[in-house]
């Protein structure tokens, strides 16, 4: 069966810190495309805006603030690297260029990499709570797939 063709337009999820903004682009778009809308995003009055419900507030939500940004300059798009079909922990910066289709695939997570004042990139800080509860699973409990055999 040959492989299944990409739709021509694409849902993206551009996600930092503990937010997360849908945008839709044409697959031939090109990345540039894409951070030119991320800095709109990151630039609206929403992140403005007190919490609506304090109550519920963590007590790191310094911690997870969403830095300002100036300029398209003052951040990087990129994707999770993956290694045998899983995340590796690592990020891929990606080019500015290149076209849609040939970087991400539709319903791809866009992480957004924030630079330091001398121009460096800072660590990507994004959170990704579990769906539900019943999903989340205390790792200290799973076992291997040896022990789960034996």
């Amino acid at each position: 069966m040959p492989p299944r063709s990409q739709p021509a337009n694409f849902i993206l999820l551009l996600k930092t810190h503990k937010l997360t903004v849908f945008l839709t682009f044409p697959n031939t778009s090109t990345v540039a495309d894409v951070k030119k809308d991320a800095f709109e995003a990151l630039t609206s009055s929403v992140l403005e805006n007190p919490e609506p419900n304090p109550e519920v507030m963590d007590d790191d939500s310094e911690e997870w603030k969403v830095p300002k940004v100036a300029s398209v300059d003052d951040f990087e798009l990129a994707r999770a690297a993956k290694g045998q079909g899983r995340t590796t922990g690592r990020y891929e910066k990606l080019d500015p260029n290149a076209q849609l289709k040939s970087v991400v695939v539709n319903w791809e997570s866009i992480l957004v990499q924030f630079k330091a004042g001398d121009g460096s990139l800072l660590p990507v800080k994004v959170s990704i709570p579990p769906i539900s509860p019943e999903d989340y699973e205390d790792p200290s409990t799973q076992k291997g797939k040896r022990k789960a055999d034996e």
